[in-house]
């Protein structure tokens, strides 16, 4: 296997398209689909279990190795982990589309006395000097796809999904022909039919699928997000007690979370892409992108 070159899984090669994407089948990713599964066959069993070891599928690929090995796999658990109302879709990580990690997690290890350390951000605007904290804001502007879409910021990425999740076609027209991170912003909150508690069921796994594509389409993001280590990244939001923990990085409290006026969503979903982006990623190194055509 080390002297072979390795062709890279879908989701590496194509990370801007969904795993069940009409591109795989008619599209962009066609060619190197069927490259890929030949290429695949060419492998002795022992290759294909180590291949498979290498590169995991990310979460939003549920079961796919055991179902193209033809193993065993629970249909009922891919169904169980995409989300579909109106034409709106989505992919849950956890169970119901819950936060791996949350502030009630965090304040049972720091009453542990575990070390826990902190990236505290908050702010959208670009340095002279290259990428800062502030690409961690959902406003920070950077083009990023999810298959013929185009986003100028997760802030779009956000309330274009929110529009659709409550069929609000108009407003998301406007959300998607706007690159003002302001105006969508105001955009979404005119978005008709809105349900809060189908719009918290969902919005954490929006904002986990957006940044996950947003950091894996661009090497200097995903690189200054992997530079953060084991850290727990912190929207020191003094405004937002929702994504942010309601306070500013020079408050005296800053790093005892029990003191946290906010629950730090968008802090988490970070974390918790960060890690995704580790494991999925962990042996890019091995391929070969010279095979991706």
């Amino acid at each position: 296997m080390q002297e072979k070159k390795l062709m890279p899984p879908l989701w590496i090669a194509y990370p801007y398209m969904e795993r069940y994407s009409i591109g795989w089948r008619m599209g962009s990713g066609e060619e190197y689909r069927y490259n890929i599964y030949d290429w695949f066959k060419t492998l002795s069993p022992s290759e294909q279990n180590e291949y498979v070891e290498l590169f995991p599928e990310p979460k939003s690929w549920c079961e796919f190795w055991d179902e193209f090995l033809e193993r065993d796999y629970d249909e009922f658990q891919i169904e169980k982990m995409h989300y579909i109302h109106n034409d709106f879709s989505t992919h849950f990580w956890q169970e119901n589309g819950k936060p791996l990690y949350n502030i009630d997690w965090l304040r049972k290890r720091y009453k542990s006395g575990e070390k826990t350390d902190f990236v505290f951000f908050w702010g959208h605007r670009p340095s002279k000097n290259g990428i800062t904290k502030s690409c961690f804001s959902q406003w920070w502007k950077f083009e990023f796809h999810e298959e013929h879409y185009k986003y100028c910021c997760m802030e779009q990425y956000m309330m274009s999904k929110k529009a659709l999740l409550f069929d609000d076609k108009e407003v998301f027209e406007q959300i998607m022909v706007s690159d003002e991170p302001n105006k969508i912003k105001s955009l979404g909150r005119k978005i008709r039919n809105f349900d809060e508690k189908i719009w918290n069921d969902v919005k954490y796994s929006i904002v986990l699928n957006g940044n996950y594509l947003k950091f894996t389409q661009n090497r200097n993001l995903m690189n200054f997000l992997l530079s953060t280590g084991d850290k727990i990244l912190v929207e020191a939001s003094p405004t937002d007690r929702v994504w942010g923990i309601g306070m500013s990085e020079n408050d005296e409290r800053i790093n005892n979370p029990y003191e946290w006026q906010g629950e730090n969503l968008l802090g988490f979903a970070l974390t918790e892409v960060r890690e995704e982006i580790k494991s999925v990623y962990a042996n890019e190194g091995l391929v070969d992108y010279s095979l991706v055509k």
